[in-house]
C-alpha cells in the first residue's frame, strides 16, 4: 500500500479516505499540516485499488479494506491512535476500532457511511440493476463527480458488505466519537450520523450537522472545522 507517515507524539492520527478517493485529498492534507504544526504522528494511505496502491477498486471489498486499515495501524503506528475516516473510511474506522480496541482511543467520521453497500446501494437498486448484479456479477452506476467515469459495482462488494454491517446492532466501542455530517449530502443521508450515534455504546459522542454541507465537506471552512474537531478531541486525550 502507498502511504505517507509523520513521526511524532501520541496520540497519533490515521486518516482513511473514501470510496474512489485517495490519500491526496483536502481532508488528508489539512490533517497532515495540523499534525506537522503539533509535532504529532500522522499516517495517510491509499486503500487497495485506490490512488497509488496496487489493484483495481472493483476487486476490493469492505473486508479487504478493513484489513488494509488494520495492517496500517499495526505496522506503521505505535501507541494510542485516533482514526479519522471519510465516507467509506468512516465505516472502516469503526471496523478497525472493533478489532483494535486497545489501540484506538478516538474516532472522527466525516460523512461516515457504514453499511452503505446495503442501505445506499442495494436498497436503491432497480429490479434491473439487481438482476444485472446477480446474473452478470456487476452493475454500472453513474458517477456524479466524474460523469465520464461511471462506477462498476461488483457483486463481491455487496455480498461482502453484508458480512460487515454495523447499524443493525450495538457497536461495542466506548471511546470518544465525533461525527461531522452535511445536511445537503446527496450520497449519505444526514440521519446516518444519528443512527451511528444511537448504535454506539460510547456515551461520549458528538454530532456536528452542517446545514449547507455536501458529501465531500472539503471547502476551506469545512477543513478548518475538521481540524478544530480533531484538535479538540486529541487535546482531551493527551
Amino acid at each position: 500500500m502507498a502511504y505517507q507517515r509523520l513521526e511524532g507524539k501520541s496520540p497519533g492520527i490515521v486518516f482513511l479516505h473514501g470510496f474512489h478517493s485517495d490519500m491526496e485529498g483536502g481532508k488528508a492534507l489539512a490533517l497532515e499540516e495540523l499534525c506537522k504544526k503539533q509535532g504529532r504522528a500522522f499516517v495517510r494511505f491509499d486503500l487497495f485499488g485506490h490512488g497509488r496502491s496496487s489493484g483495481k477498486v472493483e476487486d476490493g471489498s469492505i473486508s479487504r479494506w478493513a484489513d488494509d486499515a488494520t495492517a496500517i495501524l499495526d505496522e506503521l503506528t505505535e501507541g494510542p491512535q485516533v482514526l479519522v475516516g471519510s465516507s467509506l473510511g468512516g465505516w472502516l474506522t469503526l471496523l478497525t476500532a472493533l478489532r483494535r480496541r486497545d489501540r484506538v482511543v478516538g474516532l472522527v467520521g466525516v460523512a461516515a457511511a457504514p453499511d452503505f453497500t446495503e442501505d445506499l446501494m442495494w436498497t436503491d437498486f432497480t429490479p434491473e440493476q439487481r438482476r444485472d448484479l446477480i446474473e452478470k456479477g456487476q452493475v454500472v452506476l453513474p458517477n456524479c463527480y466524474e460523469p465520464e467515469n461511471p462506477w462498476t459495482v461488483p457483486r463481491l462488494l455487496i455480498e461482502d458488505g453484508r458480512n460487515n454491517l454495523l447499524l443493525r446492532d450495538a457497536i461495542n466501542l466506548f471511546c470518544p466519537v465525533r461525527l461531522i455530517q452535511g445536511q445537503k449530502d446527496a450520497d449519505v443521508p444526514w440521519q446516518t450520523a444519528l443512527k451511528i450515534a444511537d448504535c454506539l455504546a460510547s456515551e461520549d459522542v458528538e454530532i456536528t450537522l452542517v446545514k449547507d454541507g455536501d458529501h465531500r465537506l472539503s471547502r476551506d471552512h469545512d477543513l478548518a472545522r475538521l481540524c478544530d474537531v480533531v484538535e479538540k478531541l486529541v487535546a482531551g486525550l493527551s
